[in-house]
Order: C-alpha cells, then structure tokens, then sequence
C-alpha cells in the first residue's frame, strides 16, 4: 500500500541519542524478581502513580510503516489518560505536599527564621525537578517561586498599624498583603541549553505550571511562539469541544491540511498553520495520511488562542489584557547557558548573570484599595491554574481568646479601706480592671510595700502611688507601693499581664515621667504597655509599644489627655503614631486590639483586647492536586497533567536498552528491538518472526531491572490492533494476564482471544 507519510508530531518526538547496542545480554529473558509482574498490572511499570510520573520510552522500528507510528501514539494517549488516585470527598481538594509557618504581625513571610524565600519541589512536592528531552538531549529542569527580598518587596501580615501598608480601614483584621514582583515564578532549566534551536517540528515541550507548554519558536531574547491551546488527537470522524463549541475532523488530506467542522461551519487549513473557525482558533499541528480514509488522523491544537508570541511583560496565558495579575518574565532566551534566578525585587536575573529564564510574576498590589483588596484568612494568592496557593490559613489565637483590660478616670475614690494611706480618702485615680481573675501581676522588685510577686485583678494609680484589689483581705484596696517612674519612654516597669500563653515579660505595665504632647501641651506622665516576644525572632523589643498620656496635680489625676472629657490625637499612641481621635479598633503587632480610641478617650479611659498568645498568621504554600468527585473518593487527575509523556525513538536511535522501560511498536520485520526480545534474527518476516497471519501478541519480558512490552502483528493492521487494546487497557481488565496474549478482531473492535 503506497502511503504518504507526513507526521509532525512523530518527527518533533525522535530524539537522536546513538547507534543501537547490540551486545544485549536480555534475550529470551523471563520476568523474575521485582519484575515478576504480569499484564494484569498494566499500565504499571510504564507510569509510576507515586511519583505522578511516566516511566516508559516508546521505540518503533526505523523501517515501520505509518501504521506503527499511529499504534505508538494510541499507546501513550491511553497512558497519557491514566488517573492518579486521589482522596478525599465530595468537592475537597488533596494536598500535594506544602509548607506552613507563623509569621508575626507586621513580617515578611519570607525571612530569616520565617518561610524560605526560594520554594521547590522539597517544599511544594508538585514543583517540578525532572528531566526533559530536547532535541536529543536530556536536561534537567525544575520549578521555583520566589517570594521576594526580605525587604519591603515582599509578603507581608499587616495589621491596621503594623506591616508595610498601614491603613486604618484594617482596623482589629490581620490581613496578608503583597506588593507587584513580591511573587515570582521560574521553569529554571539547570542545563546549559541552546533554546534558540527551538523550531516547530522540533519544539521544547515542557509543563508550565502544570499545563503544557509546546515553544514553537524563539523570536528574539524576551519573546517566543507557543502552542498554548490544548492539544487534542483525532481520527477522522471524531469530535472535541473546545470554547464551548464541536469541533470535528472531517478528513485529511495527502499534503498534509485538513477539513474542520466547529458547530456546523466547515472550514480548511492548511499544514502547520492556524486559522479561527466559527470563534474557535485551531492549529494544524501534525497529520497521519493513508489511503484508507478511516486511518487518517490529526494533531489539532484548539481554544480561544491555539498560537500566541509572548514578549516579557507580556499578560500571561489567560489574563485581562488590560489588567493582568500576572506577567510573563522572560529572558535571554537567545543565550546558551544555564538559569539562574536571583531573589532581586528589581530584576529577575541579576545582570552578572546568565542564561535563559522563563517565568511569569504578579503584577497586582494585594491591599484594600489597590489592585486586588488583602487576603483574608482562609484566603489565598493563587498563581495561574491554583498550581500553587499562598495563602493566610488561620490565626494561632482564636476570637473567643482574649481578655478585656480597661484604663479609666475614676475620681473619688478612697484608698483608705487597708491601709489608711493618709491623705487618699477621695482620691483621683487611673483604675486599671483586667477581665480576668489575676489577670495583673504586681512585681515586688518595683513596689516596695509588698512582700512577693502579687495577683489582682485591679489596680488604682495615684500619681505615683499603686493600690490593688487584695483578693486575700477581703478584696480590699491595698496599698502596693510607690511607683519610681522612668523618663519619658524609658523604663518604669511596674506589673506584668497574665492571660493564657501572654505571661511573664510578654506584656509589661509601666509608668513613664515628663510627660507627651497632647494639643501643644505637656502630660505628667504616661501609662503604657510594652511587648515583647517569645523569642527576638517572633518579636523584638522595642517596637511594639502602647503610651497613654495623663495629666495629674501632685496627689491626684485628674484626666486623659490635656482636656477632660474630650479625645484627642496624642492622648494614645503606639509607638508614635497618634490614635486618640481614630474612631476604629486598631491592632499591634504583639496582637494586642486598641478599641475605638476616640470614642473611648472622649470618656477619658482607654479599652484593650489582650490576646491569650501573640497572635501570629498561619500562612501555608500549598500545590493543588486533584478535586474529589461528587461521591466520595477522588480518581484523582490523569498523570498527564503532572508530567510530559516521553518522546519516542526510532530503534535505530536507542543506545542503552536496559535502561527504560520500553514499548516497542511492530514486529520483528521492522522493529530490530522487537527482533532482539523474540529471540529472533532481524529481519524476521513471516513465519520467521513466530506469529501467523493476521495475528498480533502483547508479550512482556524481562529488561534487566526493568521491562519490555512488544505490541506486535503480521502486518501493521495487526500491530495497530494490539495497541488499540492498550489505549482502551481498561475495558481489558481480567482478559490481560500473564506475560502474553493474542489479540484478534478488528482495529476498531478488539478481541483476546488467548493468554
């Protein structure tokens, strides 16, 4: 049979690696060991469903006929379609792998001691760090995102007061925010590598975040050609939907175009070009033609955009043109090297560096009133395809976790119950009220009338006199002793706040001397709480800090601020931001909630929630894999969408055998593999080659370590058969056992008829 034989998609798979070895040690071997499988186990040892990996390499004979090549490519859709088991029920999600940390309020999630500015596949396990082949050669290749400097350019826990974008429209919300360039992708190849080579029957096929990626073409150092729609094969006769609408092959003919239906419109195209029909953009990729109508086939890339030329800042695949969230970031793509990536917020690459690099970055500002509002908890910055999620998981201190503590003006009151402290009987007072039994701890170091470290929950503040509630003498006020006030913003420690996991020196009562300005006038003293953390790394000291400015006479206080009964802005502050006319709750970075200041103040007391703990943000980087069906457990994704299948060979082409797991397409005629692992010498034509006519055999053997499938008939219609049962492998179920069957029938109806 004369036959035209143009296939592009074959062409761009054939990978020239060396002459073929023929001092093989493995002929007539039988399956022992690891590898006494059978067929029943297919499709493994050819996919590795744990690593979510094809494991395989398809060879066809250098003098097989277009039929084998068709059978080849049967194979690997049928492979390319088998699922990875997934979890989970109805509507969840699984998790592949991923990382979490606690960042404090005000951090970069990527620091020091935070999470690693540089996530890979040890972080986020669907990150890629594999090999791909490339105009026969290997090179290994990986994924990254990178978060950014440790610097402002980066991921931030923003509070209304703490963090980069500092906003009062937080108020008490802890919120995840994000600054353009402060999130980048990379496809770093680790290989020198010549990508320029790149042509369209010869293109880098890679996975993009986790999508195929087919380049065509590099065009100049930041731009390139690719296929970006999906990639579908079909026989004539058989139908895809693409942009919502039926696309259709209806024929192909001997030069290689083929005639297309979307929707009932009929259109040509010719090879390797693309042409939009009826709102749908198809490419004619690659063409299988016989003079048997029904074998005709066809690689047609469809969608909305099946070709695209990308420039670096160019909107990535998919994004509103006019206003992207993410970018593409490329270049050197004319440079013979390796990537390198550096974590500069100014430039991917550093300019001493070299190599091409091929990678997208976010071009939106997540804060409230920006280009996207901040995350919130239980939010996530998405990249393209959920590939990876950043996002702000939950917070390590619950809503129901906190603690009301209250500074208020309280005149008249008499502190002479215990201690007949003369001269107190109508005093003027700031109470200080915890909302929890011994939520205040007096410290002895500093107060000189008591004995030991003591617990109350009240305190009065005189100028610089303390009493507290005496839960051991009937609750009575009792006098605590006198306060040595610090400077202004020194120290002048006095108690401590005790509630939950806040304890010891996490929050401090002191009392500072000379006084803020208030309004252009002096107060006498202030009465702050000072933060710090756990560890230096969760928060330093010194810069989490609450003051409220009094004003008092030499024996009594006598109101907030400089004017009674009326807020005013320097009356609170933390740090030196000034509060006091701010009417919205605010939260410091310790975690500690002001609550409307300006109502309050006008009251002359300030309000605070006291949290149970620092307050942190469980922030986790996490890769999606598959959603669960609507009934349970989850099939899981096809091993497609998190791998490449492998590109074929000629057996011409294939140094090292033992080396893969082969499939080996034709008989011992025209495939000297084959030949090889039947025991019989190349070419074996007839009954020579062990089968008889109209025969075909699936037989598994031994490859060393590893193993060898001959999908195998006496004329290329037989082998065609054979690998049609593969494609179809699970409607075989039961019938494929042992390390051999026969398969009669026809192409399109498959029988086994014997094991």
């Amino acid at each position: 049979m004369e036959v035209f034989f143009r296939m592009q998609k074959i062409k761009s798979m054939i990978k020239k690696i060396g002459a073929i070895s023929t001092g093989v040690a493995f002929l007539g071997a039988t399956l022992t060991g690891a590898l006494a499988a059978d067929l029943k186990d297919y499709p493994t040892p050819f996919v590795d469903l744990t690593a979510k990996k094809f494991n395989y390499l398809g060879v066809v004979g250098a003098d097989s006929a277009a039929v084998d090549n068709l059978g080849l490519s049967d194979i690997t859709a049928g492979l390319s379609a088998v699922k990875v088991p997934g979890t989970g029920g109805a509507g969840s999600v699984t998790i592949v792998g991923g990382v979490s940390e606690d960042i404090p309020i005000g951090s970069n999630i990527a620091a020091t001691n935070q999470l690693d500015k540089d996530i890979d596949d040890s972080d986020v396990s669907n990150l890629l760090d594999t090999t791909v082949s490339f105009q026969g050669t290997d090179y290994d290749v990986s994924e990254q995102v990178e978060l950014g400097l440790w610097g402002s350019n980066n991921i931030s826990i923003q509070s209304s007061l703490a963090g980069p974008f500092a906003d009062d429209d937080y108020k008490d919300r802890v919120v995840m925010v994000a600054a353009t360039d402060a999130i980048k992708y990379y496809y770093s190849i680790d290989e020198s590598i010549q990508l320029n080579k790149t042509k369209s029957s010869d293109a880098f096929n890679i996975k993009f975040l986790g999508k195929t990626l087919k380049i065509t073409s590099i065009d100049s150092a930041a731009k390139f050609t690719a296929n970006v729609g999906t990639e579908n094969y079909l026989k004539n006769g058989d139908s895809v939907t693409a942009s919502g609408k039926v696309v259709t092959l209806i024929d192909v003919g001997s030069g290689g175009n083929v005639i297309v239906s979307v929707d009932g419109v009929q259109d040509v195209i010719d090879a390797s070009t693309t042409k939009s029909i009826n709102g749908v953009e198809i490419k004619n990729d690659a063409t299988f033609y016989t003079d048997t109508k029904a074998e005709r086939s066809a690689w047609l890339i469809t969608g909305t955009d099946a070709t695209e030329s990308y420039t670096n800042g160019d909107p990535y695949v998919g994004e509103n043109k006019d206003d992207p969230e993410w970018v593409w970031n490329i270049g050197n793509l004319n440079t013979i090297g390796s990537t390198t990536i550096s974590n500069s917020v100014t430039a991917a690459i550093n300019a001493s560096n070299s190599g091409p690099f091929l990678g997208i970055e976010l071009d939106h500002n997540y804060r409230d009133g920006s280009d996207k509002q901040a995350i919130e908890v239980g939010k996530c910055i998405d990249l393209p395809n959920n590939y990876v999620s950043i996002c702000l998981d939950s917070l390590t201190v619950a809503d129901t976790d906190y603690m009301t503590l209250q500074f208020e003006l309280s005149e008249n009151v008499d502190l002479t119950s215990d201690s007949n402290y003369p001269g107190y009987g109508t005093a003027n007072t700031i109470h200080v009220k915890a909302g929890a039994s011994d939520g205040i701890k007096l410290l002895q170091s500093s107060l000189a009338n008591i004995t030991k470290d003591t617990k109350t929950e009240e305190l009065w503040i005189a100028n610089q006199s303390v009493f507290y509630k005496n839960k051991d003498s009937s609750n009575k006020k009792t006098f605590a002793g006198n306060v040595t006030p610090a400077t202004f913003n020194g120290a002048g420690t006095f108690a401590q706040l005790i509630f939950g996991n806040t304890k010891d020196t996490n929050l401090q009562l002191n009392l500072s001397s000379g006084g803020g300005i208030v309004s252009g006038a002096f107060t006498n003293y202030s009465l702050g709480i000072d933060s710090v953390g756990d560890s230096t790394t969760d928060l330093l000291a010194g810069v989490d800090s609450i003051k409220t400015f009094w004003t008092s006479t030499v024996s009594a206080v006598t109101q907030l601020g400089v004017t009674k009964s009326s807020e005013e802005a320097g009356e609170v502050q933390w740090q030196t931001t000034n509060l006091g006319t701010k009417d919205e709750n605010h939260r410091t970075r310790y975690g500690v909630v002001v609550k409307d200041p300006k109502s309050n103040g006008a009251s002359d007391k300030v309000e605070f929630l006291i949290p149970g703990d620092q307050v942190q943000a469980n922030v986790i980087v996490k890769g999606l894999s598959a959603v669960g069906s609507a009934t349970g457990t989850s099939t899981g994704n096809a091993i497609a969408t998190y791998d490449i299948a492998p590109s074929g060979m000629l057996d011409t082409q294939v140094t090292t055998p033992s080396n893969y797991n082969l499939i080996l397409v034709g008989g011992p005629a025209v495939n000297r593999l084959s030949a090889q692992f039947l025991g019989v010498t190349y070419p074996a034509y007839g009954e020579a080659s062990g089968l008889k006519a109209g025969e075909a055999i699936l037989s598994l053997k031994a490859n060393g370590d590893k193993a060898a499938l001959i999908v195998a008939g006496w004329a290329g219609e037989d082998t065609q058969r054979a690998a049609t049962v593969l494609k179809n492998y699970e409607a075989y179920k039961g019938k494929l056992t042992g390390t051999e069957v026969k398969v009669s029938g026809t192409t399109a109806s498959p029988t086994i008829v014997s094991a």
